[in-house]
């Protein structure tokens, strides 16, 4: 029977994991290596911190500006948009997919991906969201790419800590912003707390968005033209751990004025299913795990999990590590996220998981040690974390 440790149990969870991120994370990242090299971190140098207000509302109009061109809902007639995506990597259901979305440009939208047999449709409906089966999940790549589309950017940035560098690529002026809840001491060029950013300062397109540390999703606009005040690239190249991991094409983006209203309505066995839960924008939060029996060293080494989490208990629905190098470490990352219920909000989450490991060590405070038999529990609790095997989905 699978174990499963509830985190941030109370309705204050989010609550709690944003405190804990403004409040414990600096202790943490003073003893913390920085994020490896990565061929497609832009930032390499020291950014500059924006601390005038002149500066903070100029970066945060830029953000707000690029953000705008991915909010389709403004667009007020009929579009239809297809788009085509190749994955390879840890997910559970990988391999050559197909998306094609549609709107009346009001209350109405549909989209429907598919690879192979498997077949995901999301009809909204009035503001309600329907299924062919509501409540199964979302897999991981689709939501994923429907991030890199739909929301890349995130919301709500006004309160965070921003840092800027201004950099180059392929002949283009860029501004890469970092955003934080607080900015750690000393602070690497990027820090793993940090989203990231970096907007072509002409013409306010996202050039490249890096949620966390180890993913990387640039976007391409060749032979992109504007439609209804937005452009959508026609490329989008994901990378993980150095590695290709999604390629996404923009088939066709365009006005589509002769849509049948039948696509909008619901298959009898769909209405009898009732509503479905809706994807939300990528979020991140820290655990923190500490070895069971074991004293510890003054050192943290984080391990970023890409996961997707139930609508309605928080369990974890799939789950990658971005970091491979150590692959004891990132072994031990998925399965203590594997192990952990997180707070449900009704949407699908895709969640970039922070998960620091606080480092053992043959005495207290000594030099740091790992091997594969450490067990871990999350700090300040009791229980243990179990390893746990889970069969794979079939996808259907």
């Amino acid at each position: 029977m699978r174990t499963v440790t509830q985190l941030f149990g109370s309705r204050f969870g989010w609550f709690t994991a944003s405190l804990f991120c403004i409040i414990f994370i600096p202790a943490i990242f003073a003893q913390t290596n920085p994020p490896p090299p990565d061929p497609h971190e832009l930032v390499t140098r020291q950014p500059r911190t924006l601390t005038k207000p002149a500066d903070r509302s100029a970066a945060l109009d830029l953000l707000d500006r690029a953000r705008q061109n991915f909010n389709l809902h403004d667009i007020s007639t009929p579009y239809a948009l297809k788009a085509s995506f190749e994955t390879n990597g840890a997910a559970e259901m990988e391999g050559e997919w197909t998306m094609d979305e549609i709107s009346d440009g009001g209350a109405h939208w549909r989209w429907m991906t598919q690879l192979g047999d498997s077949v995901v449709i999301r009809i909204g409906a009035d503001g309600r969201v329907y299924g062919t089966n509501p409540s199964e999940p979302v897999p991981l790549r689709v939501q994923l790419v429907r991030s890199a589309l739909h929301w890349p950017i995130m919301r709500n940035a006004g309160a965070s800590a921003i840092r800027a560098a201004d950099v180059e690529r392929d002949g283009k002026a860029m501004s890469c912003l970092l955003f934080s809840a607080s900015i750690p001491p000393n602070p690497a060029p990027r820090s793993w707390v940090e989203r990231e950013y970096c907007i072509d300062r002409a013409t306010g397109l996202l050039q490249m968005w890096s949620e966390a540390p180890g993913i990387y999703a640039l976007y391409d606009y060749s032979d992109a033209a504007p439609f209804h005040g937005h452009t959508l690239p026609r490329q989008i190249s994901i990378f993980e751990d150095g590695r290709p991991a999604v390629q996404v094409r923009v088939e066709s983006f365009e006005d589509a004025p002769n849509l049948d209203p039948n696509l909008f309505k619901l298959a009898p066995e769909m209405a009898d299913a009732g509503e479905s839960f809706t994807l939300a924008s990528p979020s991140r939060f820290p655990v923190r795990v500490d070895p069971s029996d074991a004293p510890t060293s003054p050192f943290f080494q984080p391990v970023i999990v890409h996961a997707t989490l139930d609508a309605q208990d928080g369990s974890v629905l799939d789950a990658e590590a971005l970091q491979t190098s150590d692959r004891d470490l990132s072994r031990a990352a998925i399965e203590m996220v594997r192990s952990t219920s997180f707070p449900p909000s009704g949407f699908q989450q895709e969640a970039f998981i922070n998960v620091q490991f606080h480092m053992p060590a043959a005495t207290l405070d000594g030099p740091p040690i790992f091997h594969s038999r450490v067990r871990w529990m999350i700090w300040d609790r009791r229980g243990k974390v179990p390893p746990v095997k889970r069969p794979p989905r079939s996808g259907n």
